[in-house]
């Protein structure tokens, strides 16, 4: 099975490597400050004769269409560049020029806590392209977020663990409507996939703490995705790995793009080929449709339209001490539907805006264990209105307002339990540019949740200053509030929101395709949800805690010729007493040490990215029941290494960029342990472990844009 996959990829690739050399078309592709757009597209229209930039902009290919043609050069992030060109007998050569969508801001930008992946803009920290080839990641949105400092590695529970924060505690947001259920169900001990493309995504915001007031209800982190806007040209293309395979399709008019993708997944071939950890009695199965429709009204309106439906059916086998058996069966049917549209408008020579957002969520788990129902059917809709003036010289401000409806219904056995919670936010915030090495952000937000029956103000502040032409430091300070999970919800209607306070110190220093920033912060938190000692289910907001600690962040472009590698760490101290914690103690989910090392180098000669990631992190606590209270979670487990490898061939298949795939996670098979369950009666205990030792993936894909 592993050849055949290997085989059908090379056959895949070679068949469509053939040409009939005649001409050869060369150039360079570069921006309007003439830095060289590496991976840009090119390509004659009409024809599927084209190419991809290598590391220094260059391109060259061979054709043997001939007359009067048109050359097109194309990137994300910017727009394409036509031109006209006669071939005859003779070798031709033309540059390509590219234009950003976007006027670049080169003021102070406040930087503290938050990390940027865009393709708009130069100054940043991540891009799509390195989300999509970064080892260990496979397209997996979150799994790329961990390679950054603050992030916790923890491979067993789904989300993003920021800064001693919960999964629970990161929200996500698409085009500024949060994403109620980003990731696929919860599996008992399996940490699943995001259910988003990265390269859906122009741009992603992922803030470490202190983010604006536009964002609310995550007391550690918010990651901001923004989508495309209009596709390049009309296109048809998909894509075949080891999971599965998908289709799609773009259809682009003057100023209205639709694009439809259909795929399918199924584990069941590689899990029979690859041991697996995990005793899956039916491997994970996915089908899953996307729609994407954009229209520019006119040159000031966009509408966007996106829906993601999915289902997916799976049930294994996990160890579980509370049965008699010592092992349960847990089985799941999910159907998640996901609705977004937005509208934005600008006036009065763009120093006006307004948008105007709604999504609707459907998320279905069907789910048991040992036929014991642990469904939860859960419904939320939303609505939010966001102006924004910039009439003021070096002054931005923000206003609007969101609702939420949320309906969930639970099921443990013959118990049901239902939450019908309207939530209603306000916020007001403003960006000063006080100089031009001055900048400050100051906000407030207003939240009420009508099931808790409580409201709350939550200020911010941010300011930042340039220490020099490539340094700045920055300051964040904010308040944060968070409705409790639902688990808790539905014991208690009394309850009140969770609530965090951070205080961010930040230096960053950007010079010559290198980014250096360290970063100090202080997090407190209040009324967490705490169990009332003795009693079952008895909870109340007597929980409390604190996350301190460092982050460093480098990132080199240009000491080694056509390699980008970049090395994360984060130093951790926490402790909390919430939940069923006796004591004030670190939580089972943190590190004290964290690192991070990516690299990756291009190859010119096969047009080839090679690239490893190495993660490191320092034993999490656990609880072992043999030792008394006052040694609550003094145990740790062993030190997580893990090495990842991928390669990827850049090639033209239809006339469209694409790349073969293949990856290797944990290459030297290291024993990963998260931590243990313990048998009754001192009979031992059962390390908690990933699905598998190792993962493969391997794939051939074509770039939408």
């Amino acid at each position: 099975m592993k050849n055949f996959f290997i085989i059908s990829i090379l056959i895949f690739y070679y068949s469509f490597s053939v040409y009939c050399q005649k001409v050869e078309i060369a150039g360079k592709v570069t921006d309007e400050t003439g830095e060289p757009l590496i991976f840009a597209s090119v390509a004659l229209k009409g024809s599927i004769d084209g190419t991809t930039a290598n590391e220094k902009g260059e391109f060259s290919f061979l054709t043997t269409v001939k007359g009067q043609q048109t050359l097109v050069g194309s990137y994300i992030g910017y727009q394409s560049c036509i031109k006209d060109i006669f071939i005859e007998e003779e070798n031709i050569y033309v540059d390509l020029i590219l234009t950003s969508k976007i006027t670049q801001f080169q003021e102070v930008i406040i930087t503290a806590g938050s990390f940027e992946a865009s393709d708009v803009k130069r100054a940043v920290v991540l891009r799509s392209r390195d989300i999509g080839t970064t080892a260990g990641a496979t397209g997996d949105i979150t799994k790329a977020i961990e390679t950054l400092p603050g992030v916790q590695t923890v491979g067993e529970s789904n989300g993003l663990f920021v800064r001693g924060g919960s999964g629970s505690e990161s929200k996500v947001f698409i085009d500024e409507m949060v994403v109620q259920n980003p990731y696929y169900s919860p599996v008992p001990d399996v940490k699943m996939r995001g259910r988003f493309d990265p390269f859906m995504f122009s741009g992603t915001v992922f803030s470490t703490g202190g983010y604006s007031a536009l964002y609310g209800q995550a007391l550690s982190s918010i990651l901001s995705l923004k989508s495309h806007s209009l596709a390049d040209s009309t296109n048809t293309g998909g894509g075949i790995h080891a999971y599965g395979t998908n289709l799609f399709h773009v259809h682009r008019c003057e100023n209205t793009s639709i694009y439809l993708k259909g795929e399918y997944n199924n584990l069941t071939p590689y899990n029979n080929t690859f041991k697996q950890i995990t005793e899956w009695e039916k491997s994970p199965e996915n089908i899953g449709i996307t729609l994407n429709f954009r229209h520019k009204i006119s040159k000031n309106d966009m509408f966007k339209f996106y829906a993601n439906y999915s289902r997916t059916e799976l049930s294994m086998k996990y160890n579980n001490i509370d049965s008699i058996n010592r092992e349960s069966l847990f089985e799941l049917k999910n159907n998640d539907l996901y609705i977004n549209s937005t509208y934005k408008k600008y006036f009065n020579e763009e120093k006006w805006s307004v948008f105007i957002g709604t999504s609707y969520s459907k998320d279905i788990d069907d789910a048991y264990i040992d036929s014991t129902n642990m469904s939860e059917h859960e419904e939320l809709g939303q609505g939010k209105i966001i102006i924004t003036n910039s009439s003021l010289p070096g002054m931005t401000f923000f206003s609007g307002t969101e609702i939420q409806f949320k309906n969930v219904v639970g099921k443990e056995g013959l118990l049901t339990g239902e939450i019908n919670d309207i939530y209603t936010a306000g916020f007001l915030e403003g960006n000063w540019a006080v100089t031009s090495n001055i900048g400050v952000r100051l906000g407030l937000r207003y939240e009420y949740s009508d099931f808790l029956k409580e409201w709350n103000i939550a200020p911010r502040l941010s300011m930042a200053y340039k220490t020099g032409k490539y340094s700045q430091v920055s300051f964040a300070y904010g308040k944060f509030y968070q409705t409790p999970e639902n688990e808790f919800l539905y014991y208690n209607h009394n309850l009140d929101f969770e609530n965090s306070i951070h205080y961010i110190v930040n230096y960053q220093l950007m010079k010559d395709k290198r980014i250096l920033r360290i970063e100090l912060y202080d997090k407190e938190y209040r009324s967490l949800i705490r169990n009332i000692p003795g009693q079952d289910k008895a909870f109340n907001n007597q929980g409390s805690g604190y996350a301190r600690g460092i982050d460093i962040f480098w990132r080199d472009e240009k000491t080694i010729s056509n390699a980008d590698y970049w090395i994360s760490y984060s130093f951790l101290d926490t402790k909390r007493e919430y939940r069923d914690y006796p004591i004030p103690a670190a939580p089972d989910f943190v590190s004290k040490h964290n690192v991070t090392v990516v690299y990756k180098h291009w190859i010119s000669k096969i047009s080839s990215n090679v690239g490893f990631t190495y993660s490191y992190s320092s034993g999490r606590p656990y609880y072992n029941p043999q030792r008394p209270d006052s040694e609550f979670h003094k145990d740790i487990t062993p030190a997580y290494n893990n090495l990842s490898f991928n390669i990827s061939k850049m090639l033209r298949i239809f006339g469209r960029s694409s790349v073969i795939y293949i990856s290797m996670d944990n290459v030297l098979g290291e024993d990963h342990i998260f931590g243990y369950y313990y048998l009754p009666d001192n009979a031992g205990r059962i390390p908690i472990r990933p699905s598998g030792i190792r993962s493969f993936f391997v794939g051939c894909f074509i770039s939408t844009y």
